[in-house]
């Protein structure tokens, strides 16, 4: 059963061949540890890649968030009233591929010049 397995039969293929039932067929598979065609083939090898000096890649991500200045509708349940023009913030993490050092900053413009200027003061810190 088990090299039949390894063959990539299906399990009600392997029952209707040796004559059992599709239960026992599963049980000894599973015994096997050979259930899933995922436990079958060889998982292939995770490509990571790393430079070699601090500063070279930064992963960047900005992130809006919207402000709030009171409980809303899902505490008090109440949505008549609504919270308008209180503005924005943004959140950036830059992390550098080397070493891995991260460097989370939070803003309240998030307008294009400074998107430059946090991408600048980030590749000083590295």
């Amino acid at each position: 059963m088990v090299e039949l397995r390894r063959r990539l039969c299906l399990q009600a293929q392997i029952a209707s061949c040796l004559g059992v039932s599709k239960a026992t067929v599963s049980r000894i598979q599973k015994r096997a540890g050979l259930s899933r065609l995922t436990d079958l083939r060889p998982s292939e090898p995770i490509q990571r890649y790393e430079r070699e000096h601090p500063g070279e890649l930064l992963h960047i991500d900005i992130k809006k968030l919207g402000r709030f200045d009171k409980v809303g509708h899902r505490i008090t349940g109440d949505r008549t009233q609504r919270a308008r023009d209180i503005g924005w913030e943004q959140v950036s993490v830059a992390v550098d591929d080397h070493s891995r050092m991260r460097s989370p900053v939070a803003r309240t413009t998030p307008e294009p010049p400074g998107k430059a200027l946090l991408w600048a003061s980030d590749l000083a810190r590295f």
